[in-house]
């Protein structure tokens, strides 16, 4: 039997109560239950006491009148409650809402003597608290006697203490907890302030702090419950306008929409037509969605800091910054809260968000719902608010479930709710909880005289035993049973059916005991919250002790063993230390099992929660941290890792996963706890820079354990688990760059050996230490830096922010520059590879590195550029010049790199020639130059040369610049600008000379024109540039004319694209005049209208003169163009613009009369020399405005890396096997290694004996300033058997479904069937028409297998294909290059291509691989202004292609055309190859 998620729905709650009663309301509701006649003694009691204090006093106002107002809210819950049910005449509630008022009233007090005064107020706001919870009767009657008034007329009263102040804003925050009392505070009667309004007043009065505290905590609840209203507005909103839709875009009208599996196709079709109604029908503006997304993320935030920020402070608490002790008692505030959510249907909402297309494919909306719902199922109560409302939640689960069948249907891993299968969490969490439920009422109901294995109570265990099967399952069980009591449940139901207690046979026979006995395990087993276990340690461990013949509960035992006698306080950190210390040569073996929990109970008691706003700093972690340092903690959870990743290596060489889910479980649970251990104390050590961290066994032991765990996960991308500890292992080598002592004067001794370059010199040598390790020293070296300016933002950085993030730049840069020669051995030794994703990375890392200042700039590109000279001047000076497959990849990483703004400087600096021992670079320039004009048949010369126009194109552009122009007063002119961003007049007359004999030349390829003529069209954007472009034309004049030529006599629908841009070029040359008569509303008319600065232009006679030759004029040419054009505009209604583009220049030049040649009157403009490199990085645009964020942008500097991309022609290499093998492994044993590795391998591949080489530190290492770093630990990765270098598709065989240690494969049979066979097995028998045997790992796949077969040991995700690295955050795909853009609209800072569709091109960077994913993440080439809105300039649509990031070359070094990626708005963002030659 399976567990079907589906099949099971939550029903009403039983046994606990509802989160957000009150505990009047459940008082009442448990007495209707019970009925009035069961006896109810206390009940009793305390009703005919309250009615007997009601009587005495019904006129007496004296002594004792207070002292029994003292008295009564102890009796309210149980005496009101009771009277209310039995007596309903008796108008007791009437009463006490008078006697409240007068014990309020300060008149009324003044008559009293002193000292009894202030007890009869303080007593009279505690009534009003104990009033306002009895349900909505309680709070109308005390408002419609005026509490709010009374309060605040206390409040404003003089001469009140702040403890009274206090306990009114107590009484007041109990009235508005209800949303009765919410309404009327808000809303204030007529023609008087509200209470709001009122409390403000109060707040800016001259209040003491505690006072100010506790009106803005009830200020918060106020905008809690106003930003629901606005969401339910917002809702309903939508609601209405999406309820005109034909029905079948909203699942909740039918039942079953989220469980059915029709056919897909059906579907599509289906939904295709969804999107299409609601987008037409459903008027939601983009702005509205942003909001809705905006309240959300209020809503999320407001909850997390809830527990500090919306709670009455107790009265002895003092708001200070932080605390060594204090009241641990606070009032919890989620119940008034998930009052406030329930009143306003949020569940509803949230199911009408995730039901409408519109919004549940924003990836916004999403991410913003998820966070508010894992937010809620983390905590007992929020799970409980979920099967209060539970009706909701089985729609809103269904909803989840249904976007999440839908993107693995696709294939897609695109939406943040799916990535971590959230959806079924949560279902799985709310099941788990109803299954507890359901164990607590069985106690309720039966005696132990009853049958012990009850049918229904082995139905609850059997469903929970079920939902553990899977990871999401077993990680739900493990959290929820961890919260509050629910564990004692099963030690309720062991308790019962125990030796003890059914004596030894019955209790063997019982079933519910021994699923028990399991389900605790796998709870202590994958619950990394071990707060639960300090109250059931105990009980568990005598329910061990009494039962040793129970295999499971033995297991238990040694899971629980370190918690012996324990309490988990600070005084026991040297104890678990000490026993880790013991039980470490036990690591990973069933014996070492109790080393998991002992780390997590350390991590329980010694680490801080993460740090949230608002809440006072708890002294106590400091002294935690101290006991860890006395403990020896740091030398023994670095020993920790060092086993860790010794025990991990072997089988992770292999290729085999992580073994069983168990295995996995602790494995992760092991790294993450000590990471977080030593995260904390090393912050705390350094944080203060007065002490220095040198023992560099921690950063190598990281950078092994995230090549282990993090750099290649056999999923294809990261899961939340392997995420964190990726951010963990980045966190921690951060911390070493705190250690810097900033009083110390920098000199190049103390920057080559404080804390930070140590670390960094580990990291960076640990990169090309093996090739196993290759991949994952670059992603980790990638996460480290920061990330490149500027920033995107919606509101102005503050001046001193931007100062910080510079000088955190040229920090980064100085520590780097003394590791100069590790980087250029980087550079040098990654920049011939074929492996893409490693040339993805290496682009990616010198970006950053170029990115932080200028040496480093002037450091990697030169380094480049000294491997484009090495290689070009390799051959020797008598023949020509050989171009090869690595001159192409070097010219791919240049042309990759000159498209970003800090590299692009770089380069413009060293081959403008001027600097002493640079010239060679210029030479070197003028050679590619030369190289573009005489392009040669070659494939790999033609390569080249694309690369080379791209090169020029982008030093062309002025927008790639690091400075960028701004509408603000005192930004720099237009001409100071360019000269800061084009190069200089030498060079610009020489590149300008290039692109026209290009043009002129019949050899040229396709993409190489395409590229020219674009290139020339940023220069007639400036009379800079079109004075050098003139002067060019009219020494080859005959360029133009070739090209139209070439144009008319090649067209087709793919080469239109050129036509178009050389049609444009034309128009954008003409004078603006003529421009203006042939106005047609396409985009291109608005080219000139951004640009007023340009003066000089070509009048039409001169360019009738460029393009006739003497065999024809240019009208005969355009009327063939016109009559290719129509042709072809039948079949595709793209070429409407393109003919009405070629009519326009057609009459313009037939109304122009006789061609004229060019004249030569123009002035030349003379730019201001450039600023030096330095002075461009201290000034530059460290942030862009945009005035709403944009997701595009936001979401990922580079896109992924993606399966379909990787290129099946790679470059092969000649390699000698036999010499290579004898020269490396002269001593190599094959049999013996295979023995050792296979034969004597155990079953679970984690369970491997430690290797002879491998040696603990055995002697003490100090840790502090004194640590040398270097330990007698002998790292695995320099054993004689390294992994071969990655080739192609990293590491091994990563695609193919070959896996060396398969348990499927190697288990025996135990049936007398014929032994089944493997799906993999089965279809490579299919294509090769042979049975493998069994137990054989099966031939490598071909690579084109039906597509929907899922490769099993390689990247899952893309549904078949070829199985290879897959998804978005694997690795890096070149996003669309500048070889043949679609146009870009709108302003210039949105320079995504691709990016029309809401859906599929949000990376969650959270779950990414190697996502950016720190702060606000700028685009590549954000074209926009400094921190400033873009000018009107700035917004003209420049009839540019998008320029996407230019990531130019997808498959470098392959043969054939140069095939860029662009993805036009293809469905849900995936990319699309386009061929364009």
């Amino acid at each position: 039997m399976t567990y079907d998620p589906y099949d099971r729905e939550l029903v009403p709650l039983l046994y606990f109560s509802c989160p957000y009663k009150t505990t009047f309301e459940i008082e009442i509701s448990r007495m209707k239950d019970q009925g009035p006649d069961k006896e109810n003694s206390g009940a009793i009691e305390a009703s005919v006491k309250l009615t007997e204090l009601l009587d005495l006093y019904r006129e007496d106002r004296g002594a004792k009148w207070v002292t029994a107002l003292e008295e009564i809210p102890s009796l309210i819950i149980k005496g009101l409650s009771y009277l209310q049910l039995k007596n309903t005449k008796q108008d007791s509630l009437g009463q006490l809402v008078d006697w409240t008022m007068q014990a309020l009233n300060l008149q009324v007090a003044l008559r009293q003597p002193i000292a009894l005064n202030v007890r009869q107020l303080k007593a009279g706001t505690k009534l009003v608290t104990s009033l306002a919870e009895c349900g909505a009767q309680g709070v109308t009657e005390l408002l419609q006697a005026g509490v709010i008034n009374g309060l605040f007329e206390l409040l404003f009263a003089d001469h009140v203490s702040s403890s009274l102040k206090l306990n009114a804003f107590k009484a007041l925050d109990s009235v508005i907890s209800m949303t009765e009392g919410m309404e009327a505070f808000l809303r204030g009667r007529q023609n008087e302030k509200s209470g709001y309004q009122k409390l403000l007043e109060l707040i800016l009065l001259d209040q003491t702090v505690r006072v100010v505290t506790a009106g803005s905590a009830i200020l918060q609840k106020c905008h809690f419950y106003e930003i629901l209203s606005e969401i339910k507005k917002l809702g309903d909103h939508l609601a209405e306008k999406t309820s005109s839709v034909p029905n079948h875009s909203e699942p909740d009208h039918d039942t079953d929409a989220g469980l059915e599996r029709t056919n897909p196709e059906y579907e599509n079709e289906v939904e295709a037509s969804m999107d299409m109604d609601l987008l037409e029908s459903s008027n939601i503006s983009e702005v509205e969605i942003e909001r809705l997304i905006n309240l959300l993320e209020e809503v999320f935030h407001l909850m997390e800091t809830a527990p500090h920020t919306m709670i009455q402070p107790p009265v002895k608490s003092f708001p200070t910054m932080a605390r060594i002790t204090g009241p641990p008692e606070r009032d919890d505030p989620y119940p008034v809260l998930f009052r406030y959510l329930h009143s306003h249907h949020f569940l509803e909402l949230v199911t009408l968000l995730l039901s409408i297309p519109v919004t549940s494919a924003h990836p916004g909306v999403l991410q913003a719902t998820k966070d508010v719902l894992k937010f809620l199922a983390q905590s007992q109560k929020g799970l409980l608010f979920f099967m209060s409302e539970y009706e909701a939640t089985n729609l809103l689960i269904r909803a989840l479930c249904h976007l999440y069948d839908q993107d693995e249907e696709e294939g897609l891993q695109s939406d943040g709710v799916i990535d971590d299968a959230f959806a079924l969490w949560l279902q799985d969490s709310t099941q788990t909880l109803q299954c507890i439920t359901e164990l607590f009422s069985h106690f309720q109901r039966c005696t132990a005289s009853e049958e012990t294995d009850h049918s229904d109570l082995l139905g609850t265990l059997h469903n929970l035993y079920l939902i553990t099967f899977n990871p999401v399952g077993r990680s739900a069980v493990g959290h929820v049973f961890s919260l509050e009591k629910n564990l004692q449940s099963l030690i309720t139901l062991m308790e019962y059916y125990s030796k003890e207690a059914l004596g030894d046979s019955k209790s063997k026979k019982s079933v519910a005991y021994n699923y028990a006995c399991i389900l605790i395990l796998v709870v202590v087993q994958s619950s990394s919250d071990v707060q639960m276990l300090e109250q059931h340690a105990a009980s568990l461990l005598k329910l061990c002790k009494a039962d040793e013949n129970n295999a499971k509960l033995q297991e238990l035992g040694k899971w629980l063993e370190p918690l012996k006698n324990l309490r988990f306080e600070i005084n026991c950190i040297p104890n678990l230390i000490e026993y880790v210390k013991q039980n470490i040569d036990n690591l990973m073996t069933p014996e070492g099992v109790g080393l998991t929990t002992a780390l997590r109970v350390l991590c329980n008691v010694a680490c801080p929660p993460p740090p949230v706003e608002g809440q006072q700093k708890d002294l106590k972690w400091n002294l935690a941290v101290i006991q860890l340092f006395s403990a020896e903690g740091m030398d023994t959870f670095i020993r920790v890792l060092q086993k860790l990743n010794s025990i991990l290596t072997q089988p992770w060489r292999l290729h085999v996963n992580m073994g069983t889910t168990l295995h996995r479980v602790t494995t992760i649970s092991m790294a993450r706890c000590t990471l977080t251990l030593l995260k904390t104390m090393l912050t705390e050590l350094l944080r203060g820079g007065s002490f220095e961290f040198k023992d560099m066994r921690v950063p190598s032991a990281l950078v092994t354990l995230h090549m282990l765990l993090c750099s290649i996960p056999l999923s294809g991308r990261l899961d939340s688990d392997e995420q964190k500890i990726q951010n963990d292992i980045i966190d921690i080598l951060l911390t070493f760059t705190q250690g810097v002592n900033e009083k110390l004067t920098i000199s190049e001794e103390t920057l080559a050996n404080n804390t930070w370059s140590l670390m960094l010199k580990e990291v960076l040598s640990s990169i090309l230490k093996v090739p196993e390790g290759f991949f994952s020293g670059l992603i980790l070296l990638s996460e480290l830096l920061p990330l490149p300016l500027p920033m995107q933002t919606t509101q102005v950085i503050e001046p001193h922010d931007i100062s910080v993030a510079l000088n955190t730049r040229k920090l980064w840069s100085m520590h780097l520059h003394v590791q100069a020669k590790l980087l250029q051995e980087i550079v040098r030794s990654f920049s011939g590879t074929t492996c893409q994703p490693i040339q993805h990375m290496l682009r990616r890392i010198c970006v950053q590195l170029c990115d932080l200042a200028s040496p480093t700039a002037l450091l990697i590109m030169r380094t480049v550029l000294d491997l484009i000279v090495e290689d070009l001047q390799s051959t020797s000076e008598d023949k020509e010049k050989q171009y090869t497959s690595q001159t192409t990849r070097l010219l791919a990483l240049l042309d990759a790199l000159a498209s970003n703004k800090a590299c692009k400087l770089a380069i413009l600096h060293l081959i403008n020639g001027t600097i002493k021992g640079d010239e060679r670079y210029a030479e070197i320039f003028q050679d590619l130059l030369a190289l573009v004009r005489s392009p040669g048949d070659s494939v790999i010369r033609q390569q080249c040369v694309e690369y080379v126009t791209s090169i020029l194109q982008s030093l062309c552009d002025q927008d790639i610049a690091l400075i960028l122009p701004s509408s603000s007063e005192g930004s720099i002119s237009e001409l100071e600008q360019l000269s800061n961003s084009l190069p200089n007049k030498e060079l610009m007359a020489s590149i300008c000379d290039c692109l026209l004999a290009t043009l002129a030349n019949s050899e040229s390829s396709y993409n190489c024109l395409l590229t020219c003529v674009r290139t020339m069209m940023f220069l007639a954007e400036h009379d800079y540039g079109l004075f050098h472009l003139k002067s060019s034309l009219r020494k080859n004049s005959s360029a133009l004319h070739s090209l139209l030529k070439r144009v008319v006599s090649t067209f087709s629908k793919d080469t239109g694209e050129l036509a178009s841009s050389f049609l444009e070029f034309m128009r954008q040359i003409l004078n603006s005049d003529t421009i203006g008569c042939c106005g047609d509303d396409n985009g291109l008319m608005e080219v000139e209208g951004g640009h007023p600065s340009r003066t000089m232009s070509i009048n039409a006679a001169e360019l009738k003169q460029l393009l006739q030759s003497k065999e024809e004029s240019p009208e005969n040419l355009f009327l063939e163009l016109e009559k290719l054009v129509l042709e072809h505009s039948k079949d595709d209604d793209n070429l409407d613009s393109l003919l009405d583009n070629v009519v326009g220049l057609k009459q313009m030049l037939e109304s122009s009369g006789d061609p004229l040649p060019l004249s030569d009157q123009d002035v030349e403009p003379v730019l201001s020399a450039p600023e030096s490199l330095q002075n461009l990085f201290n000034n530059r645009t460290a942030y862009v405005l945009a005035d709403v964020m944009d997701d595009q942008l936001k979401s990922m500097w580079f896109t992924p890396f993606q399966a379909e991309e990787i290129d099946t022609d790679l470059d092969l290499v000649k390699v000698d096997l036999i010499e290579l093998s004898e020269k490396c492994c002269s001593d190599f044993d094959l049999h013996s290694e295979l023995e050792r590795s296979f034969l004597s391998e155990p079953s679970s591949p984690g369970r491997t004996k430690t290797t002879k080489g491998f040696k603990l530190g055995k002697h003490k290492h100090e840790t502090f300033i004194t640590s040398s770093g270097k330990s007698e630990y002998i790292e695995p990765a320099k054993r004689a058997h390294v992994v071969p270098p990655p080739r192609g598709r990293g590491r091994g065989g990563f695609g193919q479904g070959i896996r060396p240690h398969d348990i499927f494969r190697q288990r025996k049979q135990n049936t007398s069937r014929p032994p089944s066979m493997h799906v993999d097995d089965f279809v490579a028998a299919e294509s090769k028409e042979v049975v493998p045997q069994d137990g054989i790992p099966p031939p490598k796949r071909p690579l084109k297998v039906s597509q929907k077969i899922s490769s099993r040991g390689g990247f899952s995700g893309n549904r078949g294909g070829r199985g290879a690295f897959h998804s978005q955050n694997r690795f890096f795909t070149p996003p669309a290059s500048k070889g043949n853009y679609s146009r870009r609209e709108g302003t210039r800072g949105s320079s995504w291509s691709a990016q029309n569709t809401p859906r599929g091109n949000y990376n969650e960077s959270r779950g990414g691989q190697s996502n950016f994913n720190r702060g606000p993440l700028p685009p590549l080439r954000p074209l926009s202004s400094t921190g400033y809105r873009p000018s009107p300039r700035d917004r003209a649509s420049r009839g540019r292609g998008g320029l996407g990031p230019s990531w130019a070359s997808a498959n470098s070094g392959s043969g054939g055309s140069r095939g860029k990626f662009v993805s036009g708005g293809s469905g849900r963002g995936r990319h699309v190859r386009s061929f364009t030659r």
